[in-house]
């Protein structure tokens, strides 16, 4: 041959004692057939690998949930701040956060916990931080609501602000013991715990992922 001619032929060659090849035959200038192999990965290699890889998704699997747990935990306790802060300006200006009955049932926990689905709806046609004519009804018993209301006092809309990063909405209700009122948000399992308040508001018992914010402490509460 007068030039240098290459040829790759490409085939495998099968053995049962060293696995799979891949042989590449060339045909270098003096026309003489040259053979590389070179080993492949057997069965059992690829096996291994896939265990491997398995166990390696069992494992990480579970961190990457919590990873975005503790995120979803984080952005609703910015949230539930903000929330916060909108309760103590409207209370600023209208004289008392929301709360359902009149004016003599400041001290009653059972109005502040009305207030969560009468007031403070996850929709704007129900939510006093959002819309002026909710407060405007003999039932909210607020003299001259609707020139003390300053409002709006969240930016953005109540079925964004009062719903936590799971989708469930932020409970807004008060605790008797503490003589607190409280936002709160049902956390990763998306459900409420009902049976133990104080551990909540606490937040001393890691068995519930509850978590809560006060908002203000009331002289009476009962």
């Amino acid at each position: 041959m007068g030039r240098k001619l290459k040829k790759f032929i490409n085939f495998k060659l099968d053995t049962a004692d060293k696995g799979t090849y891949i042989a590449h035959a060339t045909i270098n200038m003096e026309g003489k057939l040259m053979i590389n192999r070179k080993q492949g990965f057997t069965l059992m290699e690829i096996m291994v690998v896939i265990i491997v890889i398995a166990v390696l998704a069992s494992v990480a699997g579970p961190m990457i949930g919590s990873i975005t747990d503790q995120g979803r935990t984080s952005a609703t306790k910015s949230k539930m701040s903000s929330l916060k802060s909108a309760m103590l300006a409207y209370k600023s200006d209208v004289g008392r956060i929301p709360f359902s009955g009149l004016a003599e049932c400041v001290g009653c926990a059972a109005a502040y916990n009305d207030a969560w689905n009468n007031y403070l709806a996850d929709n704007e046609a129900n939510n006093v931080l959002v819309n002026e004519d909710v407060g405007c009804t003999t039932e909210f018993c607020i003299t001259n609501y609707g020139r003390k209301w300053k409002g709006p006092y969240m930016d953005s809309s109540p079925e964004d602000f009062m719903m936590d990063s799971w989708g469930v909405k932020i409970e807004y209700f008060a605790h008797i013991n503490t003589k607190s009122v409280y936002l709160r948000s049902a956390g990763p399992d998306m459900a409420y715990e009902a049976t133990d308040i104080d551990s909540v508001v606490k937040g001393n018992d890691e068995g519930i992922d509850d978590f809560a914010q006060s908002i203000i402490k009331l002289r009476k509460l009962n």
